[in-house]
């Protein structure tokens, strides 16, 4: 059976971008860490769309592989591999805490490269396959007091359109959702919930950023920045030198602000 392998799915942008996909009759597996919040979605999804939707928990920081071995057991092939779990961190870098930041590098991009080297064999024997991997409006400017997170996510774009150009004969697409700050967990992972970027005016949600996800993945775009107002903030920034960019952005990220 083919299916749409969803990381990161739980909550968030994963779990509406699983909801996408059921909504267009795409039969699922869906893996993060919280095997209850899984269940969950999946008796949800099945109950709604009816649909084909199994689950995995695991920790992909630390066994990438094991999703795909799971898939390989239950005759499920990868048709549609969303790379989207990750997280970030806030603060200064030498202030940071080293092993949360290492973890971040495994989840973000280690683990990306892995399963999708896994999966991409696969997709080549059927002759078809699609990868959607979540980057960030981070993935275009350094993001001083989250260095690291801004960092996985311009390798998730470099990484990306290198292999989406690999890939063009071979009828194997990729493309990148690359959301603006949204209203979800991620902040409270990343400690950033007295920022000024968390829940500004122009924050988006996890639904609009799953649109965008599921706009470019059916008309086969590279990458999509999801909000007017960000692809109008990060054409300008990609703009000046890359210094002052790194300017503008620490100024705005090392605003903040006291939740009432």
């Amino acid at each position: 059976m083919k299916v749409v392998l969803i990381t990161g799915a739980s909550s968030g942008i994963g779990k509406e971008l699983a909801r996408q996909f059921a909504a267009h009759d795409y039969d699922l597996v869906l893996t993060a860490r919280r095997e209850t919040l899984l269940q969950e979605l999946c008796e949800e999804l099945r109950n709604e769309y009816r649909i084909q939707v199994d689950y995995f928990a695991c920790d992909l920081a630390k066994d990438p592989k094991a999703v795909y071995d799971f898939c390989k057991e239950k005759g499920y092939t990868v048709s549609v591999l969303v790379n989207n779990a990750g997280y970030g961190d806030y603060g200064r870098f030498d202030e940071s805490d080293l092993d949360k930041d290492l973890g971040m590098i495994e989840l973000n991009n280690k683990a990306l490269v892995a399963l999708t080297y896994h999966c991409l064999n696969d997709m080549k024997k059927q002759g078809y396959g699609h990868i959607l991997n979540t980057g960030s409006v981070a993935s275009f400017i350094p993001g001083p007091y989250m260095a690291v997170y801004y960092a996985t996510k311009a390798f998730v774009m470099s990484f990306s359109m290198a292999l989406r150009e690999e890939l063009r004969k071979e009828n194997i697409r990729v493309s990148v959702l690359c959301p603006a700050p949204t209203k979800s967990a991620f902040w409270e992972v990343a400690n950033g919930e007295t920022t000024a970027v968390y829940d500004n005016i122009f924050a988006r949600t996890c639904e609009d950023a799953a649109k965008t996800g599921y706009e470019i993945f059916e008309k086969n775009k590279a990458y999509a920045i999801d909000g007017r107002v960000y692809r109008f903030m990060i054409g300008a920034a990609r703009l000046m030198p890359i210094e002052l960019a790194a300017r503008a952005v620490g100024f705005i990220q090392s605003k903040t602000k006291h939740k009432s």
